[in-house]
């Protein structure tokens, strides 16, 4: 069995109030299922490569929504950890409002299966069947069973030589700075593939400066020579720092304000170009489409899509990329 991408994390629900209201008035919420990692799976999944998930549910009908829903996408969910009725799935809630409210998030995930699950009840050997593994800061800070799950997979990776994919993904709500950076550091050194966003370079390290100057830095840091460091700058876009060259790439301009599952497409598109899939080729030869560009334009088509999860066609992706180049299919 080949695995084009392989990854670990927790997959929780997303309840949400209509636009404007809270959620202590609303009468009804919106329930949405994401998880960063699935989310990126999923993505890649719809673009036709290879993913597989591995976590914990509660074998309940909670549990298997989740399970239905990533499947649907085409997400692998066989190797999920079932952990009985008893379980708790985690939740978390949002109610969304123009500024200066903003976005309020409020999690409810502590103990989740996820968090608790018995490490041994993992199949590593999954690792050594793919050509990537794909973890983020986010599962350490969850809880013991998942540190445990996510540093074996490390080991296991490091043994066989498998690529590493890490994305930080700082999360306040889930541990302090110095706790995050000390939890991910050996992640971060050992990734081939390093995702920050820059606010989290200057929480966690006190890295700060231009991109590029941000981006040297965390080469310096995490002895970078041969690694691919990718820094995300919102509005900005991207930036990257490959074999030691600097590049950027703007964003696709979008009427979309959905943030929820953004950062994660990028990711998955990033992902895609780098483990060279057909629609990646096809419009880097016919268009130059740097893997930063084939990232941002997935990161703006999800800012167009409720719920956390890039629904979205290859064909769209195809005619977002080539619209942006004023060319089209013939």
């Amino acid at each position: 069995m080949a695995i084009d991408v392989l990854s670990f994390g927790e997959t929780m629900l997303r309840l949400t109030a209509p636009g404007g209201v809270r959620l202590e008035t609303t009468p009804v919420l919106q329930v949405y299922v994401g998880g960063t990692e699935s989310n990126t799976l999923s993505c890649l999944a719809r673009l036709g490569l290879d993913a597989t998930w591995m976590s914990a549910l509660p074998s309940t009908p909670i549990g298997r929504h989740v399970e239905t829903e990533l499947r649907g996408h085409g997400v692998d969910t066989r190797h999920i950890v079932w952990a009985g009725d008893s379980a708790r799935l985690g939740t978390f809630y949002a109610e969304e409002a123009v500024n200066p409210l903003g976005l309020q998030v409020h999690y409810d995930r502590a103990n989740s299966a996820c968090a608790l699950i018995n490490p041994d009840a993992v199949n590593y050997d999954l690792v050594d069947m793919a050509k990537m593994l794909h973890l983020t800061g986010i599962t350490p800070g969850i809880g013991e069973g998942a540190r445990e799950v996510f540093r074996r997979l490390l080991v296991r990776a490091r043994e066989h030589q498998v690529p590493l994919s890490f994305d930080v993904n700082y999360r306040a709500k889930l541990w302090s700075p110095t706790e995050a950076a000390k939890g991910t550091e050996e992640a971060c050194r050992q990734a081939r593939i390093l995702f920050c966003a820059r606010a989290d370079a200057a929480e966690l390290w006190g890295i700060t400066g231009t991109p590029e100057e941000i981006l040297r830095q965390m080469s310096q840091r995490f002895a970078g020579e041969g690694k691919t460091l990718v820094l995300t700058l919102g509005s900005e876009g991207s930036a990257e720092l490959r074999n030691g060259v600097y590049a950027t790439a703007p964003i696709f301009p979008t009427e979309g304000t959905i943030r929820f599952g953004s950062g994660d497409a990028f990711d998955a598109g990033y992902l895609y170009a780098c483990l060279d899939g057909p629609l990646y080729q096809e419009v880097y030869e016919r268009y130059g489409v740097t893997p930063l560009s084939f990232g941002n334009a997935l990161a703006s088509l999800k800012r167009c899509i409720a719920g956390d999860i890039a629904v979205v066609t290859p064909e769209e992706v195809r005619a977002l990329l080539v619209r942006k180049d004023g060319a089209r299919f013939r």
